[in-house]
């Protein structure tokens, strides 16, 4: 029996089989080849619109996890 998955990006609901292909072939990378990395306020912008497509229940849980402290890194 096929196990339904939600995409990570945008939510909507796939076979597990195929998730990964429509991950792949629905968000690719914006950025061109040759082309320079985002400057920060591009970066807080995408993150913006990234949080906009949250529910409430995920913007919740990314606040917590967003205010724990982080382990250091060795």
């Amino acid at each position: 029996m096929s196990e339904i998955v939600k995409c990570e990006i945008c939510g909507k609901s796939f076979n597990k089989r195929y998730v990964k292909s429509h991950s792949r072939l629905a968000h690719e990378k914006k950025a061109s080849p040759g082309s320079s990395e985002l400057s920060e306020p591009e970066v807080m912008q995408e993150i913006l619109s990234l949080y906009g497509r949250l529910s409430d229940d995920k913007r919740k849980e990314l606040q917590i996890r967003l205010e724990a402290p982080t382990p250091a890194r060795g």
